[in-house]
C-alpha cells in the first residue's frame, strides 16, 4: 500500500534544509500545506525502487493537479468533473 503524506510547502527551486545548518543556527519549522499530498509510488517507465517515485497532488482552487516525480515535467490538471470520475474508479476498482 502507498505511503500518503502531508508534503511541506516546496515551490519552484526549492532546497530542503535540515533545521540546523553547518553553522549551528535554527532555521523556522518547514510550513505543512494542508492543500498538498505526496503519494509514493512507482514509475513504470524510469524503472526505481517500489514506492520511489513521489507523486504530489495539490488542490489549487476548483482544480486537482498531479505531479508524478515532482519535477513539473508532465502534470495533469483535473477538474472537478474529471476528479469526481477518477474517484468513482479507483473506488470501484479498489472496493
Amino acid at each position: 500500500m502507498p505511503t500518503v503524506r502531508t508534503a511541506p510547502y516546496t515551490g519552484v527551486g526549492f532546497t530542503p534544509m535540515s533545521n540546523a545548518d553547518q553553522s549551528g543556527a535554527r532555521h523556522k519549522p518547514v510550513r505543512r500545506d494542508t492543500n498538498r499530498r505526496v503519494i509514493d509510488a512507482t514509475c513504470s517507465m524510469h524503472g526505481g525502487a517500489h514506492g520511489f517515485t513521489p507523486l504530489v497532488c495539490t488542490k489549487r482552487d476548483d482544480l486537482i493537479e498531479l505531479n508524478p516525480h515532482a519535477m513539473n515535467g508532465c502534470v495533469i490538471i483535473l477538474d472537478e468533473k474529471a476528479a469526481s470520475e477518477l474517484f468513482d474508479v479507483l473506488g470501484e476498482w479498489l472496493g
